[in-house]
């Protein structure tokens, strides 16, 4: 079952079990790919192999959170154009397994870092595509539920597959080695969505009318006025995601040249993280998202992140503290306090973002928007990336460069969650979905 799918054979008809094959496991993939690609080895890989300080690595997220962020708003119109999101999503995902199993036997910088560019475009523009179908495998009554399954999902195979993988990579020069295996998952996991999840009917045949996306991206943002609050928190989303983006990079290169850590023992750090993860999408912010809303949820999420930048701070390399009877080093409590906050709060961005923004989205723009917001989270990351790594350039990469770049990404939240404030509490409509 592929291709178009009357309206009445998307999500609201479909059992629980059905949206987790056919349309969550692709988020198991692609958050195990952020996970293992970005967070934890091609930096180690730079480092330990080809000799690459970590600012460079910062750099080529920048370029390829750059480019996708252009793309993004004209594909998302060219998507609501023909009424299909499938096709898009299987071209991204196959250029992407290719160019993430390329990364195995590349020893020189400049094709890794082209690869790892491409790699890193062609993940983000798939995921586009894969939000874009929210719609389409999801109701009013249901959204949130769906959502934070989905996001849960996400991060359980992003477990499994660092639990499975860190055993490939005991030291850092090895780092190469998850690269293929890490490719087939990423395809794997992303077949059901790309060929048996309900999409969008197909409304045009033929080519995109590629100058015709782009009049429609200029007439969304000319309506600016009428759909005022979407934009608004696609600003806010804009600044907060300038930290949640980098966070899921900077915090490897922290882990491991502040607090000492090893790639092997990134499993370790980030073990507790995403289990937290996978638990508060579940337990947490699924409730939440139904007992005080989107917005709140939004609320509740930032107030985590910003404890958390405190927290990072606060613990300092080789330092220890004294619990009763039982002493804690600096990296166990990197791993008991840091990595669980920053699963809360991932969960929490991930979930209560989208169910907003779907609550604020009329479903017959819904591509374009969610290719906006896509280009937000984007060019979030080109900003956060960019800042932490010009940080890290100008003050270096000792203790002193990370902070900073810490607070950097804090004021950005803050910011961010004064503009939430501001935007009124929507929930889903049916106005959101497919009839």
């Amino acid at each position: 079952m592929s291709g178009t799918v009357p309206a009445r054979e998307t999500g609201r008809l479909m059992p629980w079990w059905q949206v987790l094959f056919r349309y969550s496991l692709f988020e198991a993939g692609d958050s195990s790919w952020s996970l293992i690609i970005v967070s934890t080895y091609f930096g180690a890989f730079l480092q330990a192999v080809l000799r690459e300080p970590g600012a460079d690595f910062g750099w080529a997220v920048t370029t390829g959170a750059l480019i996708i962020a252009v793309a993004s708003p004209l594909l998302g119109a060219a998507s609501d154009h023909s009424g299909r999101r499938q096709p898009y999503l299987r071209f991204f995902v196959f250029a992407a397994v290719i160019a993430t199993a390329g990364l195995t036997w590349t020893r020189t910088v400049h094709a890794a870092m082209l690869l790892f560019i491409l790699a890193y475009i062609c993940v983000n523009g798939a995921f586009a595509f894969f939000t874009a179908m929210l719609p389409a495998v999801s109701t009013r009554s249901n959204v949130s539920g769906v959502v934070s399954m989905t996001v849960g999902v996400g991060y359980g195979g992003a477990l499994l597959c660092m639990l499975g993988l860190s055993r490939l990579v005991p030291t850092n020069a090895l780092a190469y080695r998850v690269f293929l295996p890490m490719a087939l998952i990423y395809l794997l996991l992303a077949m059901p969505a790309m060929f048996l999840a309900p999409d969008f009917v197909r409304r045009h045949a033929g080519r995109v009318d590629l100058a015709a996306a782009y009049r429609r991206i200029r007439r969304t943002f000319g309506d600016a006025r009428k759909h005022r609050f979407l934009f608004r928190f696609l600003v806010a989303d804009f600044l907060y995601e300038n930290a949640v983006a980098s966070v899921i990079t900077l915090m490897g290169l922290y882990s491991r040249n502040v607090m000492g850590f090893q790639a092997g023992q990134i499993a370790a750090l980030f073990g507790p993280a995403i289990v937290v993860a996978m638990l508060s999408a579940w337990l947490l912010f699924g409730p939440l998202l139904r007992i005080i809303g989107p917005k709140r949820a939004v609320l509740v999420d930032l107030a985590v992140w910003m404890v958390l930048f405190v927290a990072v701070l606060s613990i300092r390399p080789g330092s220890s503290i004294h619990i009763g009877g039982l002493r804690l080093d600096a990296k166990q409590l990197f791993t008991i306090v840091v990595a669980p906050l920053a699963g809360i709060g991932l969960a929490g961005v991930w979930t209560s973002s989208r169910v907003f923004l779907t609550a604020l989205t009329p479903v017959e723009i819904s591509g374009e928007v969610w290719g906006l917001y896509n280009l937000s989270g984007r060019t979030a990351s080109v900003l956060g990336d960019a800042t932490w790594s010009a940080i890290l350039t100008v003050l270096g990469e000792g203790r002193r460069g990370y902070q900073a770049a810490v607070v950097a990404l804090g004021i950005y939240v803050l910011i961010g969650a004064v503009l939430v404030v501001t935007i009124p509490d929507a929930r889903p409509s049916e106005a959101n979905f497919l009839s």
